[in-house]
């Protein structure tokens, strides 16, 4: 069976094929009118020439979304939350990951196709051709994650505060020897957790031993990394890390120790995902707010392109502290088996 063409749906609709035209391009026809070409264009499975269309308006729906890794369940719950918001509004996202990318490239890439916006979290908050790259875009932009010139909308979760509520938790508990493992400090979700795992001991005017802030570089195996804690001469009694393949590495490295959770060792997982919710214990959690994070960047892209927004803003969005069974208080001495 042929292919429905732009003539025929006219001929279906009663109407000439400008006024299908105009219906395609969004612009302005009367509500029977536009009715009429829907109607005809769902009778005739008709699809419309994307790429034809793109060239008659400069712009193709799309939108670049560049994410350190799309294979993270983390972030497969934002993809698929921003996936359903732009699908409503008639655009499409079309990924990126940074394994084996650099941002400069993907951007280069994304320009090449040309997107009509940028969610965007950069590999790095401080090379300038990067940024440079960014503005030249010259498009609607969306930064997320990370601390950027306030020249762009940038959208943040509020780590400093959840790190700080969730290490107060184990505070309160009576953990004094809490390890947090988190990406390098070198990016801006590594400096506010670890300034709101600081923020918690100074609070409580509580001694914290350097040594257990433990960033990880992404080549680190995370279940040597925990072993090495956990089998040091004073252990952590409890954990704050990504709910990620580190996490995954402690629940290893904690079998290989023959430590029971939560009652030898207690677990906090940055980040929420079906297997941590279903985990056995189920994992305490610092929730990032998926569907709040999707609303906001997709509020601040839409009003980019629907000239709106005329000044950048930055918002955070608040983690939620999710209490399940993997935190209790810490053994006493003499159940500690180290």
């Amino acid at each position: 069976m042929s292919r429905s063409t732009i003539k025929d749906v006219a001929r279906e609709a009663g109407v000439s094929v400008g006024s299908v035209s105009r219906v395609l391009n969004g612009l302005a026809v009367s509500p029977r009118m536009r009715h009429a070409v829907d109607t005809a264009m769902t009778r005739l499975d008709y699809e419309p020439n994307s790429l034809a269309r793109s060239m008659r308006t400069n712009s193709t729906g799309a939108v670049g979304y560049f994410v350190p890794d799309v294979a993270n369940p983390l972030y497969g719950a934002i993809i698929n939350a921003l996936d359903q918001r732009l699908k409503a509004r008639g655009l499409m996202l079309l990924l990126a990951s940074a394994r084996g990318r650099n941002g400069r490239e993907v951007l280069a890439e994304f320009r090449r196709r040309r997107v009509d916006g940028l969610i965007f979290t950069p590999d790095s908050e401080t090379d300038p051709e990067l940024i440079r790259e960014l503005k030249a875009f010259n498009g609607p932009t969306v930064i997320q994650t990370v601390e950027f010139p306030d020249s762009f909308y940038g959208v943040r979760i509020g780590y400093r505060a959840g790190l700080r509520s969730a290490t107060d938790y184990l505070l309160g508990l009576g953990h004094r020897r809490i390890a947090l493992l988190t990406p390098l400090t070198e990016l801006w979700p590594g400096r506010e957790r670890a300034a709101g795992f600081r923020e918690a001991f100074e609070a409580r005017q509580l001694d914290l031993n350097d040594a257990l802030v433990c960033p990880q570089d992404l080549g680190l195996d995370p279940e040597l990394e925990v072993l090495r804690l956990l089998q040091s001469p004073q252990p952590p009694t409890a954990l704050i890390l990504p709910g990620t393949r580190i996490l995954a590495g402690a629940l290893r490295a904690a079998r290989t120790c023959k430590l029971a959770i939560p009652s030898q060792l207690s677990l906090i997982s940055i980040g929420d995902n079906d297997w941590v919710s279903s985990h056995d214990p189920a994992i305490t959690t610092l929730r990032w707010p998926v569907e709040t994070l999707a609303d906001t960047i997709t509020e601040l892209l839409v009003s980019q392109m629907d000239g709106v927004r005329n000044q950048p803003v930055q918002i955070t969005v608040p983690a939620e502290l999710v209490l399940r069974e993997s935190c209790t208080s810490p053994p006493s001495p003499h159940q500690d088996s180290h």
